[in-house]
């Protein structure tokens, strides 16, 4: 259903880009239910934000119900809960 080919997620910073993801390659079936845990500033909440299609990753493919997907998202919102 949902297919993570060598994706790779880079951001300017100076003169050398950050590297946030490194070649991730994940596969997803139908119904399935994933956790992704890691320590702070692995990459989880880039991993998702490509995954929802709030963010576009370097290179790689995103493969989602058999069609490459590429194109980002427009008028997509995102909202913080935080606790009080």
């Amino acid at each position: 259903m949902l297919e993570l080919k060598e994706i790779i997620k880079q951001y300017p910073a100076g003169d050398k880009p950050v590297k946030a993801l490194r070649g991730v390659s994940l596969k997803f079936r139908q119904s399935e239910f994933v956790s992704i845990l890691g320590p702070s500033g692995c990459g989880k909440t880039t991993l998702l934000n490509i995954i929802g299609g709030l963010d576009q990753y370097t290179s790689g493919d995103l493969v989602l119900m058999g069609n490459l997907r590429r194109i980002l998202r427009i008028g997509i919102g995102m909202l913080i809960e935080t606790i009080l």
